[in-house]
């Protein structure tokens, strides 16, 4: 039987009537009776559609209460699953359904159905399904598996991970157990139970933990605080821009007494932001690591603000080393990860990528670990830009450009450059509109080499996010292109 199923079994058995889902919206509850019943009408739904251990089946509905007796109902059945934004196109859904062979779309009831892709019909639970025209089922590729998670696609097409149902249950226990989040706690739910991260930390550890969640199609600063209230919340996984938000705009009413665990995950979370959030607040938000590939990976637990960010140590049942690396310090390396909860690896045209190697999964992230044990993140491999052939790590320029009093946020990227192969430039977000070229000239000619020091710069009003809470690099770069193409303005040195 499968882990998921059998725990949640036990749930059901210890307490069955303890509310396990909040939804503000509706004002509704559903404890784990509602939950094991809906699953039953599930599993009757994608019997009459024919699915079996042989089928893949996205979902795309978003934060709703039914996301959690489906799942349930998927894994009675060995069902795979890939979860998908709820803002996916049609094009995406479709261009994932043929890439990975998955022959049916559970979508919301009262959305417009993306009839371009097949027929929808009513599925249970308000939802719809909508059988992919054209698509022949791919049990090759993910037959055993319960989750097909989603990378970022980044640098590319998203992949896709071959996610057990055991490794799913080992995640969520590394992460809440490091996390000191039990069964009696409740959680908000504010990021995509979509993504890696909100699987992770959400809705496996409700189905087999019993921990609760208060869920919510997004993040709404206000809604938030006051669900926080209504329903005794313990902890908020959240992203940077979260935290930045409700840092730079605190609402009445003081911070939810009982809301003393906060997580963020997705992106870098700056000093500046823990700082600002601690003396708005005085609670200190933590750092957690993972990728879709690994899942947890280090969590940082302590209670003092330091200004040197970390992700802190690894999570129980992780191992971290460190790799050489082609333009690291002697003192870092690549990360690579091991552990029961390591996807076994990519499926589909992906499948051979030389990444899960020597029983683990090597990042594209580069790291130290300092005296304490606690890993920093100081770049990406794919992220180098070769300056006349000499390699520049952008989060490195970042850094310095943070600190410098004129500067509100920054990302650096490369862009091509006849004599040099690729050039830095610098995308800032000015604070109180103190745009000064030769300003940022000087402050990194003073600390930094004259090969890292940004030829261009270009002005934001604000950096450009996924849905995930990450850096938009495709628009990043778009943007950059078309204010280099239009002169944005340059420093030579």
């Amino acid at each position: 039987m499968s882990e998921i199923v059998e725990r949640f079994r036990r749930i059901h058995r210890d307490a069955p009537a303890r509310p396990l889902i909040h939804v503000p919206l509706t004002g509704s509850s559903f404890n784990a009776d509602d939950i094991l019943e809906a699953s039953g009408e599930h599993r009757r739904a994608l019997d009459r559609l024919g699915l079996g251990p042989d089928h893949l089946v996205i979902l795309t509905i978003g934060n709703r209460p039914a996301a959690f007796p489906f799942w349930l109902a998927c894994r009675m059945a060995g069902i795979a699953v890939m979860p998908v934004d709820a803002g996916a196109t049609t094009v995406e859904i479709g261009d994932l359904a043929r890439r990975f062979g998955a022959t049916v779309a559970i979508v919301p009831g009262q959305s417009d159905p993306p009839r371009a892709l097949g027929e929808p019909e009513a599925f249970c639970d308000g939802l719809l399904a909508v059988r992919m025209t054209g698509v022949e089922p791919r049990p090759d590729l993910y037959r055993g598996a319960a989750a097909l998670k989603l990378t970022s696609g980044s640098t590319g097409l998203p992949k896709a991970t071959f996610t057990t149902d055991g490794a799913l249950a080992v995640d969520s226990d590394q992460i809440l157990g490091a996390m000191d989040i039990r069964p009696e706690h409740t959680q908000l739910a504010a990021i995509p139970l979509s993504h890696a991260y909100g699987l992770g930390n959400l809705l496996v550890p409700a189905l087999t933990r019993g921990t609760a969640v208060i869920l919510r199609e997004g993040f709404v600063p206000h809604s938030l605080l006051s669900d926080a209230r209504a329903y005794g919340a313990d902890a908020f996984p959240g992203v940077p821009f979260m935290f930045e938000h409700l840092a730079g705009a605190p609402l009445s009413g003081g911070w939810p007494p009982r809301l003393r665990k906060l997580v963020s995950a997705g992106a870098r979370l700056e000093f500046r932001t823990v700082r600002r959030f601690f003396e708005t607040f005085a609670v200190k938000v933590h750092s957690f690591y993972g990728t879709s590939e690994a899942g947890g990976i280090a969590y940082e637990d302590g209670e003092d603000l330091r200004e040197e960010t970390t992700v802190g140590r690894p999570l129980s049942g992780v191992s971290i080393a460190l790799r050489p690396e082609e333009g690291t310090p002697p003192e870092g390396g690549r990360v690579h990860v091991a552990g029961k909860a390591v996807a076994a690896r990519y499926v589909g045209e992906n499948q051979a990528d030389g990444s899960f190697v020597d029983g683990g999964f090597l990042t594209g992230d580069i790291g130290r670990f300092d005296a304490e044990g606690n890993l920093m993140l100081t770049g990406r491999v794919s992220a180098f830009i070769n300056v006349a052939g000499r390699k520049v790590q952008p989060e490195e320029v970042e850094q310095v450009l943070r600190a410098m009093p004129s500067v509100a946020d920054v990302r650096v990227v490369g862009a091509a450059d006849a004599a040099r192969g690729q050039q830095i430039v610098a995308c800032i977000v000015a604070r109180d509109g103190q745009r000064n070229i030769l300003a940022v000239r000087q402050y990194c000619a003073a600390r930094l080499a004259a090969y890292k020091v940004p030829r261009r710069v270009v002005w934001l009003d604000r950096i450009p996010l996924t849905a995930r809470g990450k850096t938009d690099r495709a628009q990043l770069e778009a943007l950059v292109r078309d204010e280099l193409a239009g002169g944005a303005e340059i420093g030579m040195l």
